[in-house]
């Protein structure tokens, strides 16, 4: 039985490392979006909107990698690092879109854990796709709720969604696959 307890110890130590591999993949790729928008910024002359975004990221990128560091994150962290990114794509989609995140009231915020920045990257797919094309009135809907003991999160958009991109042949999303490989 030792044996046996070593063995599963030292799987569950390649499953931690493995998803903490995939979560450093995915943080380079998250980054270099947000250097993208800070560019086309600057590109435009517009230095007022890159320095407000340049700060907002700087936010976001110190709450990323404390959390990066702790494995895991409180519902309420995970919001927060949420808010501060819907923030910066209000931004450099010049408010195009508004969003609302709700939690069902008998969640515990601040004891609920999970991945840091597992719901990001479908947030952006809902911007960068869902928001695509739209002039005005985009509206991003994020629930967090629980169903059976199991945290559930439902993202919606009012755009065109994913099945509609796909079927131009748009790239997959490297940071969706990612996070499906993580979950």
């Amino acid at each position: 039985t030792g044996q046996i307890v070593h063995e599963s110890r030292l799987k569950e130590e390649m499953l931690r490392l493995e998803r903490s591999a995939l979560q450093a993949q995915m943080n380079p790729h998250f980054i270099f979006n947000c250097l993208n928008s800070i560019q086309n910024f600057i590109l435009k002359n517009d230095s007022d909107a890159a320095v407000l975004y340049l700060a907002k990221f700087a936010k976001l990128v110190r709450s990323s990698l404390n959390a990066s560091v702790e494995g895991s994150v409180s519902l309420d962290e995970e919001i927060n690092m949420l808010n501060h990114y819907l923030n910066l794509e209000q931004l450099r989609f010049k408010e195009v879109f508004d969003y609302l995140i709700s939690v069902d009231p008998f969640l515990d915020r601040s004891r609920t854990m999970l991945p840091p920045l597992i719901v990001q990257p479908f947030v952006e797919n809902a911007v960068l796709h869902g928001m695509k094309g739209l002039k005005k009135d985009g509206l991003i809907l994020i629930k967090f709720y629980r169903d059976h003991n199991i945290l559930c999160v439902e993202i919606r958009d009012n755009g065109l969604g994913l099945k509609q991109e796909k079927s131009r042949d748009a790239p997959t999303s490297l940071g969706g696959s990612i996070t499906r490989r993580r979950l």
